[in-house]
């Protein structure tokens, strides 16, 4: 299975960009960073939003993926921002949805005693509310597998694009 990072080691058009960033002026990164991150985020909600199956993974996964750029990395986020119509905070659901559940496994259910305090009702399954257990992930992680190429290759493209605009405006 193919891992959601790109090596550096080798010798490749991403490792000389990245080398090439260092002497690249502070305002400049700055714009390569929000030219990336406005051209990035489509793709990364295309890709969520086609692997999602569910309403569950609609609104845990889909509605809460986000894009963050800095001069060294391109962040995929998803899953951590965020509450349920239900006010249940889509960080609780987040790990289900993606990687699935035993339909068996037994999750309490709270109530409230007469004076207000928590308690413990009993217990249920949780049934099919989220898809089976998969190692690799439903949404989050295969579109991540599939898009992280695509970003390299756009990341490249918008600092060259940047940079080389940047020098016709000086000379």
């Amino acid at each position: 299975m193919a891992s959601g990072r790109i090596s550096l080691r080798l010798n490749s058009p991403l490792r000389k960009m990245l080398l090439a960033m260092r002497e690249v002026p502070a305002e400049v990164r700055k714009q390569i960073g929000a030219h990336t991150k406005r051209a990035a985020e489509p793709i990364w909600f295309e890709e969520v939003r086609g692997r999602a199956a569910s309403r569950l993974q609609q609104r845990a996964l889909v509605n809460s993926a986000r894009v963050g750029v800095t001069a060294r990395n391109v962040f995929l986020r998803s899953g951590a921002v965020g509450r349920l119509s239900s006010g249940t905070p889509v960080a609780d659901v987040a790990k289900a949805a993606e990687f699935g559940a035993s339909p068996a496994t037994l999750q309490d259910v709270r109530s409230h005693s007469r004076n207000g305090k928590p308690v413990k009702a009993h217990k249920r399954r949780l049934g099919s509310r989220f898809p089976l257990p998969r190692r690799g992930g439903h949404v989050v992680h295969p579109a991540a597998r599939e898009s992280i190429p695509r970003f390299a290759a756009l990341w490249i493209q918008t600092a060259t694009k940047t940079v080389l605009d940047k020098f016709d405006e000086a000379a």
